[in-house]
């Protein structure tokens, strides 16, 4: 989707938690963000958790996943 490309361009390599990739969109709702964004990057393997077995671990935080670095590499210019 356009949200998770635009997620993708925005993040960097290191994990983020869920308010700095908020931040980087100047985003307030954690719900909508959530439904928009995160979840629809975790299903399409773009993006991982910190903690995949713990899904609500009160640091979980989020990185780019190999395949989404690839992409990112070679979509530079869009």
């Amino acid at each position: 989707t356009t949200q998770v490309s635009q997620l993708i361009k925005l993040m960097g390599e290191d994990y983020m938690s869920l308010k700095d990739i908020m931040l980087l969109f100047n985003l307030n709702s954690a719900k909508r963000f959530r439904e928009n964004y995160l979840t629809p990057a975790l299903s399409d393997g773009a993006i991982e958790r910190l903690y995949p077995d713990q899904l609500k671990h009160p640091k979980q935080k989020y990185r780019l996943t190999e395949v989404a670095k690839e992409w990112k590499s070679a979509n530079k210019n869009l």
